[in-house]
């Protein structure tokens, strides 16, 4: 895992993965969700946990770079980005890409799953959705 956290991520954000179906009427225990890095050198798996009875995961601690990082213009992002992978038997799945993580601060990402029985004999059957997260979030 060193290897793939860039040196300026010296410090911890975390991230909960919300995973749900029915618009979050209804939460999905049992959901496989994989956490990658975004950047070039972190691309591979940092994390895989399943999501409990509410439909989300445990915490996840994930390697930031310091907050002081925002102070200063033309540095360093001042924010890590993940990618995030979702799926669950019967389930079209999802991944979002570029997740910013802060140090410091928890992010909860929202994952609303299709059932794939909705769409039986139908003609348009979706793909698998991708969300991806703004570079810049306006802040």
């Amino acid at each position: 895992m060193n290897n793939q956290i860039p040196k300026e991520y010296t410090s911890l954000g975390t991230l909960i993965v919300s995973v749900y179906t029915a618009g979050g009427a209804i939460p999905i225990e049992g959901a496989l969700v994989s956490v990658r890095g975004a950047n070039q050198n972190g691309s591979g798996i940092i994390s895989v946990l399943y999501t409990d009875q509410s439909g989300n995961t445990p915490r996840i601690s994930l390697p930031a770079p310091p907050a002081s990082t925002s102070e200063s213009p033309g540095g360093i992002t001042p924010f890590a980005t993940y990618n995030v992978e979702v799926a669950k038997e019967n389930f079209y799945p999802k991944s979002f890409i570029n997740v910013p993580i802060f140090a410091g601060t928890t992010s909860i990402q929202p994952a609303n799953l299709i059932p794939k029985t909705e769409y039986e004999g139908q003609a348009l059957v979706p793909n698998e959705e991708i969300v991806t997260e703004s570079q810049n979030p306006d802040l």
